[in-house]
């Protein structure tokens, strides 16, 4: 199987068709295909009789993932016994995922997808992008970073944007470089993953209950942007700004203030994951650094069913202009 996930091209080798549906389903989230030249990336995933080996989680330790750097790269343990080892190259990596035997449950179906998650991280990584967890939105020469903690309101305000004319890079998931041009966003996912209440203020997404739910943990559905809205979406811009976003409790208002440049960079780096290794460290903070120099800042507090109101955003892309 091959796969493209933004400047990846990615080789799947799998032992069986659980496995392949599932390692197919976690690539299949960062659907948006860059131009070449692409960076490879190997993935051979099987069964295993034992499970992986622990890792201490010196590079990184997530929730149910334990990482560490070792000579060759990194290895890697899940909960359920779920492990990686990855030999990283110059011109792309390897990776062997092992799975227990037995059959798939919850939990390692969620193993297997951080597992994956793990090694296109890194491979964006040493492709010189910096992952980040936020939304983005162009028209024009105007490009806004979208920041918020998980939960925090990103997708509704990515799509009430692209309502209004603007087109989505994404509305979660995106990589961020810097070069001598300045900073460049990527886009990775053009799709939503939308609440059926979303309907009560976005009603051409129509009856989101009759799709399947995307996952055992929420009660979301994925949904094509460009189904909703045609020519809705954008491979990548030039950010010219970053807006950090919370909710209010006011019924309907938005509030929007200038965001200190100073606030710019601590903003963008609580969107971003990093991991204990210093010099991976080191290179991510000089991108995110370098990227914010020429950014403006704005905050923006969004009341309770303010979408309702198309007009609603008319404050905010004043303060854009």
């Amino acid at each position: 199987m091959e796969f493209f996930c933004g400047p990846l091209h990615v080789s799947v080798r799998a032992g069986d068709a659980a496995l392949r549906d599932k390692v197919a389903e976690a690539l299949s989230l960062y659907n948006f295909r860059w131009t070449p030249p692409y960076r490879r990336l190997d993935l051979d995933v099987a069964r295993s009789t034992v499970p992986a080996a622990r890792a201490a989680g010196r590079f990184l330790q997530c929730a149910r993932m334990s990482v560490d750097a070792v000579d060759s790269g990194l290895t890697a343990s899940s909960m359920s016994g779920a492990g990686a080892v990855g030999r990283l190259g110059d011109a792309g990596d390897e990776w062997s995922i092992s799975v227990p035997t037995g059959n798939l449950t919850v939990g390692s179906l969620s193993d297997i997808e951080d597992l994956v998650g793990l090694a296109l991280t890194t491979g964006w990584r040493r492709g010189g992008w910096v992952p980040v967890h936020a939304g983005a939105v162009v028209r024009g020469k105007r490009c806004v970073l979208l920041c918020a903690a998980s939960g925090g309101g990103k997708t509704t305000l990515t799509l009430a944007l692209v309502r209004r004319g603007w087109q989505a890079i994404g509305d979660d998931k995106l990589l961020l470089a810097c070069s001598g041009e300045g900073p460049r966003v990527g886009a990775l996912v053009h799709t939503c993953n939308l609440h059926p209440q979303t309907r009560d203020w976005f009603p051409e997404v129509g009856d989101l209950e009759r799709l399947p739910v995307y996952s055992a943990w929420t009660d979301k559905r994925r949904v094509p942007i460009e189904t909703v809205w045609p020519g809705g979406t954008s491979g990548g811009g030039l950010p010219t700004h970053v807006v950090q976003l919370s909710r209010g409790d006011v019924e309907g208002k938005i509030r929007v203030e200038p965001l200190a440049h100073a606030e710019i960079l601590p903003t963008l780096l609580r969107q971003t994951v990093l991991p204990g290794d210093p010099a991976v460290t080191r290179q991510m903070l000089r991108t995110l650094a370098a990227a914010t120099q020429g950014l403006q800042g704005l905050r923006i507090e969004v009341g309770l069913n303010a979408y309702r109101d198309d007009a609603c955003l008319d404050i905010l892309e004043a303060a854009l202009e």
